[in-house]
């Protein structure tokens, strides 16, 4: 998907930002307006957010309305709400894994390591590799996860990091 975004947007890089941050944040194009959800919002604060012209998110929305495959994507994408600083608020576990995207079996090895452990996942959100900086796995949990499993957690393959909070 995100190729076929990039050669419709690569005449426009200002606009690349625009539509990578629709995909990132959940962000429908429904008749040549942003959604979250049901909630319209305005071009001028996106633009601001995005630090770019307000012509830029305009010509962005008419340039996704304008290819019938990316229409109907931008179209469905639902807002999800990222919990993790919330959950570390709250006294959860959080647990961050980075790791190399294109490996199979990382979500599975890693939640079969909590599951072993009784711990219970409130939240799994796994970031997008061409979105994101970095390619990361966040798992939320019912309590903090035990230090003693970094090892484990490691030794999953692909696994390059891990971060426990």
């Amino acid at each position: 998907m995100w190729r076929k975004i990039a050669e419709k947007f690569e005449k426009y890089p200002s606009q690349i930002v625009v539509a990578k941050e629709f995909l990132r944040l959940g962000i429908s194009v429904r008749n040549g307006k942003a959604y979250c959800d049901k909630i319209e919002l305005v071009p001028t604060k996106i633009a601001e957010a995005l630090d770019v012209d307000r012509k830029v998110v305009v010509s962005a929305i008419q340039n996704i309305e304008s290819d019938e495959e990316l229409r109907k994507v931008f179209s469905s994408l639902k807002p999800v709400a990222n919990i993790t600083e919330v959950a570390r608020i709250l006294g959860f576990g959080v647990l961050e894994v980075y790791a190399e995207s294109h490996k199979v079996g990382i979500v599975a090895g890693i939640t079969s390591i909590l599951a072993r452990e009784g711990i219970p996942i409130r939240f799994i959100l796994a970031e997008d590799p061409e979105l994101s900086v970095e390619s990361k796995l966040t798992i939320v949990t019912d309590r903090k996860i035990p230090g003693r499993l970094v090892d484990e957690f490691l030794k999953v393959d692909g696994v390059q990091k891990i971060v426990i909070s």
